[in-house]
């Protein structure tokens, strides 16, 4: 049994998210300790035990420990099988993190999962990023994952629905990143519910002159989606992204009832152009979200990007359960990622 300290690193769910995903799909039995030990509130929240649960039933695990609180618990998978499940993760709980617990298992099987919860909050990948940043990439390495969005979710009140599915795909393909290439265009997808759809117009303007100010002039695609009638859930967000020849780079920005339309162009704006001066293939959210999948190819993938406390759990944690070693090379604020993959399949 692999002996997993939740307090290592980061010390949140990045943890149990990567340890349990990698354990499914591989068949180890692990035990995790100290979950969560460096956040306000540690131990098990709602949305963890949702996606353990998800996780448990797709590859027939026995769990022990999987309680509101738990500060250790106990993962001894069984068989991968084809599902058809419903997920409530209740409130706002990211429905992006509980996917990032299924991806891995997911790339064994046929998956489909209507998850319900938020889409759009702090601290987590909003549902477009997924779609048009950690998909984009995973499809380059032969994921066949899709995810429809059928209502947003904002916090506190949540209410958010997808639906995701995959097919079997393995054994991935090795991905290499070196240089972002050419700039092609601007995306913009803005977003509001239980607000004039004036709120999103104005965040999405705001952003376009924003940026404009910094970069000149670019092509800018934009979509807005306002349900101004919609009162179960009341938010706003704002997803930008930069395409280019060889990557696409993201960011965002959310806010709930009250928000000004301002509040959330200038912090997703600043925070795009950030990732774009960086100039590398990758913005700081993905690098930690490829390093289980790099591990998992067929062939050595070499990124590079902002080296995050959260990529640096991802390759502590994905070295441990699969047993090889990331070289990374920093140069400044940026680093190279090197892995030779163990061409996992099943």
């Amino acid at each position: 049994m692999l002996e997993i300290d939740g307090s290592a690193g980061e010390g949140g769910g990045q943890i149990i998210r990567t340890s349990l995903a990698l354990a499914a799909l591989t068949g180890k039995e692990i035990r995790i300790t100290n979950i969560r030990s460096k956040r306000p509130k540690p131990g098990l929240m709602p949305q963890h035990l949702t996606a353990i649960k998800t996780l448990a039933r797709i590859c027939n695990a026995k769990v022990k420990g999987a309680f509101l609180g738990s500060r250790e618990i106990l993962f001894k998978p069984g068989r991968i099988e084809s599902v058809n499940l419903i997920a409530h993760i209740g409130t706002a709980g990211s429905i992006t993190l509980m996917l990032q617990q299924v991806l891995p298992v997911a790339l064994a099987c046929n998956v489909k999962l209507r998850a319900f919860g938020g889409t759009d909050v702090s601290f987590a990948p909003t549902v477009n990023y997924l779609q048009k940043v950690t998909f984009w990439y995973l499809h380059k390495m032969g994921a066949n994952f899709s995810l429809d969005i059928i209502s947003r979710g904002y916090f506190p009140k949540g209410n958010g629905c997808v639906v995701f599915s995959s097919k079997p795909s393995l054994p991935l393909k090795p991905i290499n990143l070196s240089a972002p290439g050419k700039l092609k265009a601007l995306l913009c997808f803005s977003h509001c519910s239980g607000m004039p759809a004036k709120i999103a117009i104005d965040a999405a303007a705001i952003a376009k002159n924003l940026l404009k100010e910094k970069f000149g002039n670019f092509e800018w695609v934009e979509a807005i989606e306002a349900t101004p009638e919609r009162k179960e859930t009341i938010g706003i967000g704002l997803d930008l992204f930069a395409k280019y020849t060889n990557c696409i780079l993201g960011a965002n920005s959310v806010g709930s009832a009250g928000t000004k339309p301002e509040t959330v162009a200038i912090k997703a704006s600043n925070a795009l152009a950030s990732e774009i001066q960086l100039i590398a293939p990758l913005d700081s959210h993905c690098v930690d979200q490829l390093i289980p999948f790099m591990a998992l190819a067929q062939g050595k993938s070499t990124i590079e990007g902002k080296l995050t406390e959260h990529a640096l759990t991802n390759i502590e944690i994905t070295e441990k359960l699969l047993g090889i070693r990331f070289e990374i090379e920093k140069n400044g604020e940026r680093a190279r990622i090197s892995v030779e993959g163990i061409a996992f399949t099943v």
